[in-house]
């Protein structure tokens, strides 16, 4: 489809100052935070939610995967919606979707009003994703986008600590149709927010949509996504069903497991990032995929707060660095002109493996119990890092030898 339209281009003048300095970069941190703030909070509180109404762990698997499910159905047409149209639009409609998915959920009264809504809501995401990662790369130079990245990274773990912290104490105390009322104010800042943000003059140009497989996804970022995948389905059935595991056994305050683990990754990732720099990417992503199993293995066997909190700590250290390593090969191995395409490939491998990973999640629970779960999802890791090294090896190989000293060990 060719049709005139504008296209919304970042002007380079602020690229080269510090994040601190760059108001739009600032702006586009803030929204994006408040709405994983809120999307954190609807992740841990659904599924606990959906349970107390009465729903099975099927259906619960199910609550907990569809918006990464319906996230997903939006990945094909995000890139070329985010390059194609008027940012600053585009932004207001996701954001404005969000806050009526949002304001649903604070009407719900059964389980499939929660589905439907949280349905909607993976679908405005599934394109503000890409959009505000888009916008937040557009703030800085080639010299400073690891950094850029990295601190906006950053902000997405900040939302991990924080909203645990607060989730459950305010659904205890208010409900939680009340704690949805909290995420309405949410997006209604997030909407408030975009109007300081400034868009320069949009220029004409072509649309250009396509269907072609090429288009939708980066075919050079595939291993690293896959990779990533595999990563979600282990980390999706810890969203989804450890609330409810720990309430089977009595343990309270669990959490904490997410606020710890969060708190981890928020001082481990700039540090690991940093030690991946000097040491090689895959000699700190191995370990990382370790430490992954580890955590997954002192889930299923703990049986008290304290065997949680270790499990988290060891969960925010492989979290802290597997994530950022993976999204930056992801962005390294194309273009910058293809860097949304090539993030857009990665969001579709972490709702990919959401998707599997909650909802084969739920059949397990049913079937064999949560402790079993935990310990079979280990085997996804295992052997996608055993392909990754293999498939990564190969690749290394191919390269021409003066050009070695550009790529990660």
């Amino acid at each position: 489809m060719n049709v005139q339209a504008n296209q919304t281009e970042f002007p380079g003048d602020n690229q080269n100052v510090p994040w601190y300095r760059n108001g739009q970069f600032i702006l586009i941190f803030i929204i994006a935070f408040l709405v994983y703030s809120s999307s954190n909070m609807l992740s841990l509180t659904l599924p606990k939610f959906a349970s107390e109404m009465g729903a099975t762990s099927q259906m619960v698997g199910t609550l907990a995967g569809i918006f990464a499910t319906c996230a997903l159905l939006m990945r094909p047409i995000s890139g070329q919606v985010v390059d194609n149209e008027d940012k600053k639009i585009t932004l207001r409609i996701c954001l404005l979707v969000l806050l009526v998915s949002v304001f649903g959920l604070t009407l719900s009264t059964n389980y499939y009003m929660l589905l439907i809504f949280r349905g909607l809501n993976g679908l405005a995401w599934g394109i503000g994703s890409t959009l505000c990662m888009t916008i937040a790369t557009s703030c800085f130079s080639s010299s400073n986008m690891a950094a850029g990245i990295g601190i906006y990274g950053l902000g997405q773990s900040l939302a991990q600590t924080i909203a645990p912290m607060f989730a459950l104490p305010i659904a205890g105390t208010i409900g939680y149709n009340g704690l949805y009322w909290v995420n309405v104010c949410l997006m209604v800042m997030c909407l408030l927010l975009t109007f300081l943000m400034k868009f320069p003059a949009r220029e004409k140009h072509e649309r250009h949509y396509s269907l072609n497989i090429r288009k939708m996804i980066c075919f050079p970022a595939f291993l690293p996504a896959a990779m990533t995948m595999c990563n979600s389905i282990a980390k999706s059935s810890i969203t989804a069903f450890l609330v409810i595991y720990t309430g089977t056994m009595g343990i309270e305050n669990i959490g904490l497991y997410f606020s710890v683990q969060a708190a981890v990754i928020f001082i481990s990732r700039p540090l690991v990032s940093k030690l991946a720099d000097t040491v090689g990417t895959m000699k700190i992503l191995i370990p990382c995929e370790m430490l992954t199993i580890a955590g997954l293995i002192l889930i299923s066997r703990s049986q008290s707060i304290g065997g949680f909190i270790l499990a988290a700590v060891i969960m925010g250290i492989a979290v802290g660095g597997e994530q950022p390593i993976l999204m930056g090969e992801c962005v390294k191995s194309v273009p910058p002109a293809q860097r949304g395409s090539a993030s857009n490939t990665s969001y579709i491998g972490t709702d990919l493996g959401n998707i599997i990973g909650s909802n084969f999640a739920g059949f397990l629970v049913a079937s064999v119990g949560y402790s079993f779960m935990y310990m079979s999802y280990t085997l996804p890791v295992l052997i996608c890092t055993i392909i990754y090294v293999i498939l990564y090896s190969r690749k290394l190989k191919t390269i021409p030898i003066g050009d070695l000293n550009a790529e990660p060990d």
